[in-house]
């Protein structure tokens, strides 16, 4: 009697280790199955898009231009991740009735304004290949001009040399491929010189920008 009674708790310790085993074997691939990024994965990749971009003040209609950069990305767990990106842009506004020439009164004005841009992006992933995303866009501008009937001025010791934007977004994810879109609520404004800011008043610059990236794995 008591042999048996030894035998069918061996034998119930076994079905139990089987069980836990299939229970943990079980945990683990669900887990597996619903891990989107594992901790400190390193992407890189180049990035192209579009820019749309208008100044504040002037009743004037949007410009659009090129946006091409690169994009260095790591994430932190299954929900957050940073990026770090560069990137050159074409910024401005189309029909701007306002011009640096104090002889002119005409227009329309189209502006451009060429930017070295460095963003940085903090991001959360809600649900896989969906990420929401908050940082800070920082400018350089290279050539800054305004332009009437084809003749074009130089206006760039009228522009502050640096811009910065607080970005809000969100991207999708694709395999390899990474669509992302973001509004630029600008920080600066625009003018530097007395010339500038009669023209420009208190005008800033804001933009949206819609890309789609390739990104492969370094680390």
């Amino acid at each position: 009697m008591k042999k048996t009674f030894l035998c069918l708790i061996a034998l119930m310790m076994m079905g139990g280790s089987v069980n836990a085993q299939e229970w943990w074997l079980g945990k683990e691939e669900w887990r597996d199955a619903n891990r989107w990024h594992d901790p400190f994965d390193i992407y890189a990749g180049p990035v192209v898009g579009m820019t749309g971009s208008n100044m504040s003040v002037y009743d004037s209609k949007y410009y659009f231009g090129p946006y091409v950069g690169g994009i260095l990305q790591c994430y932190f767990s299954n929900h957050f991740g940073m990026s770090f990106e560069m990137g050159y842009t074409r910024q401005g506004a189309r029909d701007a009735w306002q011009s640096f020439d104090p002889t002119s009164a005409g227009g329309p004005y189209e502006y451009r304004l060429d930017y070295l841009e460095t963003l940085y992006k903090l991001r959360y992933y809600p649900i896989k290949n969906f990420d929401v995303f908050a940082g800070l866009q920082f400018g350089i501008h290279l050539f800054a001009n305004s332009t009437l009937d084809g003749h074009k001025t130089d206006i760039k010791s009228h522009i502050k040399k640096r811009a910065a934007h607080i970005i809000l977004g969100g991207g999708y994810e694709m395999e390899n491929l990474y669509f992302e879109g973001f509004y630029g609520i600008p920080l600066s404004r625009l003018a530097s010189s007395d010339l500038g800011k009669a023209a420009l008043r208190d005008s800033k610059m804001s933009v949206f920008v819609v890309t789609v990236g390739y990104r492969f794995k370094l680390f």
